[in-house]
């Protein structure tokens, strides 16, 4: 009797034992993965998101659109 009672408290805190070590391996590993997203940069959405500034021209020029005149040669194949 004395030896069924020892078996069930060394399972009973086995058990409590197992899902303490599994919830602190799952804290650790989700907050790992948290900061190696972080880290990387993926997890900034915020910057992501925002448009790129304009490119600005060289001291004394701007930008302007010219149209492209030049037409290359004929490249299609032959029918």
């Amino acid at each position: 009797m004395e030896i069924d009672r020892q078996v069930a408290w060394m399972l009973f805190w086995s058990l409590v034992g197992t899902v303490i070590s599994f919830w602190v391996g799952y804290e650790i590993l989700k907050s790992a993965i948290k900061n190696g997203i972080n880290a990387s940069k993926l997890g900034d959405r915020q910057k992501l998101l925002q448009p790129a500034p304009p490119p600005v021209a060289p001291a004394g020029y701007r930008w302007v659109l010219v149209k492209d005149d030049k037409s290359g040669p004929d490249i299609r194949p032959e029918r």
